[in-house]
């Protein structure tokens, strides 16, 4: 029987031997074949299923996601589900990104605030309690 054993695997995909074993647990990966001696038999698909998970990891995709792509192919996946889920993953981070800007925006006016010259004088009060006064000033 030809096929790769699960540390072949973890080496040539340069994942953890546990990351294979839950990525199989979990759904990512089919179910080995079995050699006589009981060995799990990778088969090379098994890399270039991993090689997809890699990269759509690396593209911000939570596993959960990556396995519902992967599920709704079957033996390989669909081009128009996986835009779809592009396209979902980009709106969710353009969304981060705003709020992400929004805050931005509160630091930079409370910062504008807690150096203006005319401080409330509670405000003065509490960074000369906190030591701030010298550093925020600076």
């Amino acid at each position: 029987m030809s096929g790769f054993l699960r540390g072949d695997v973890a080496r040539m995909a340069q994942l953890n031997m546990e990351t294979i074993r839950y990525y199989e647990n979990y759904g990512l990966i089919d179910t080995p074949s079995r050699s006589d001696s009981g060995y799990r038999i990778y088969s090379e698909e098994v890399l270039t299923r991993l090689a997809f998970i890699k990269n759509a990891k690396d593209c911000g995709f939570t596993l959960k996601e990556i396995r519902k792509a992967l599920k709704a192919g079957k033996d390989s996946i669909r081009i128009e589900d996986f835009i779809a889920l592009i396209d979902r993953k980009m709106n969710s981070i353009e969304t981060e990104i705003e709020k992400q800007q929004n805050t931005m925006k509160m630091l930079s006016h409370l910062k504008s605030n807690l150096q203006s010259v005319h401080k409330h004088p509670e405000i003065q009060q509490v960074l000369q309690t906190l030591g701030m006064e010298e550093k925020i000033q600076a």
